[in-house]
């Protein structure tokens, strides 16, 4: 599912888990740069352009140091759309220095990118303390990014193949949590544990033959969510006859 929109899979995320126990998003829309930069180039009002500047929110046809037009296109390109202008303070989550945090908006307009520009945005440092406890887009689209390595879109139709997906992702969403937690030198097995002690704590599991044909999805044994979708995706694992038109030249 590599072609898939990712807000809309965001979106469609939260709303199907949105009564799982423990799951909190990020209270703020993340920050996406929607202005243009040097060399972008668009369609609009059926004419081809490229973007003469950094940062470039005006529409195409406006002043002409900003946008030029491209005379003898290469291909089509994609329709210029209207950039985002964050208003006084609005709030978003933003990735500024690899971390991520709640900026707001000081101005009107604001077309800029958090972190650049001290007159147009402020860092709310006590709402990002606050994000350490709450799952992030950015975890969520990470953890999608892994699942489609799980994931064969071809084995399903649509509908139940966009379900698997989800809790694919989920898997791969609380793995990747459990293992944040654990540290570098965190332990988390993957898979069925038979014995395990820590300390005076003596856990015993029984082994499970769920994965015995399937080895490879072992690792889906990890929390409650990937044996869901192991479970879903079980029936359709076991085989099918792709034919191949080809032909035989004589000897």
């Amino acid at each position: 599912m590599t072609d898939i929109n990712v807000k809309d899979f965001l979106d469609e995320f939260k709303l199907y888990f949105l009564r799982e126990a423990g799951l909190e998003y990020q209270p703020y829309p993340s920050f996406v740069k929607t202005t243009y930069d040097a060399g972008d180039k668009v369609s609009h009002n059926g004419q081809s352009w490229v973007s003469n500047a950094a940062d470039n929110y005006t529409e195409p046809g406006g002043p002409e140091d900003l946008w030029a037009v491209i005379e003898t296109p290469a291909k089509p390109y994609p329709e210029w759309e209207a950039p985002k202008a964050y208003q006084k303070d609005e709030k978003t989550v933003a990735l500024v220095n690899f971390k991520p945090g709640v900026w707001v908006s000081l101005q009107g307009n604001n077309y800029t990118v958090p972190g650049t520009n001290d007159t147009m945005w402020e860092l709310d440092e006590e709402e990002t303390e606050n994000l350490d406890d709450v799952i992030l887009d950015a975890d969520i689209i990470r953890a999608m990014g892994e699942a489609t390595f799980k994931f064969n879109k071809r084995l399903f139709n649509e509908a139940k193949g966009k379900v698997i997906f989800l809790y694919l992702t989920m898997f791969f969403l609380v793995y990747d949590k459990q293992a944040a937690a654990s540290g570098l030198n965190g332990n988390n097995a993957a898979g069925p544990v038979i014995h395990r002690t820590v300390g005076k704590m003596s856990v015993t599991y029984m082994e499970s033959k769920l994965f015995s044909k399937y080895p490879s999805y072992e690792f889906l044994a990890s929390n409650d969510y990937g044996r869901k979708a192991f479970n879903l995706m079980a029936p359709y694992l076991r085989g099918g006859i792709t034919l191949l038109h080809g032909g035989a030249t004589g000897e």
